[in-house]
């Protein structure tokens, strides 16, 4: 892998989850309390090391088990696609 592949690869990751983070900052401001009680990892780190990256995964699957359990389904999490 050259440093042109891991330098892309790097902006894409770090562009990936600041959309994912600007998502979560809207469902919180939508008032999704699952959403504002699950998710603490930043873009910076989720995208950059292995400890944040893996800490993002765990939100995301944290949060889909309170809303399944708060809505009995997962219909709410559908933002977590875009």
């Amino acid at each position: 892998m050259g440093l042109f592949s891991r330098i892309t690869d790097t902006a894409t990751e770090v562009s990936g989850h600041a959309a994912l983070t600007k998502n979560i900052r809207k469902a919180v401001e939508g008032g999704d309390q699952e959403a504002a009680s699950t998710f603490r990892t930043g873009t910076l780190a989720a995208a950059l090391t292995a400890k944040g990256r893996d800490a993002r995964g765990e939100e995301v699957v944290a949060y889909v088990e309170k809303v399944v359990a708060a809505d009995g389904d997962g219909r709410r999490t559908g933002w977590l696609r875009h």
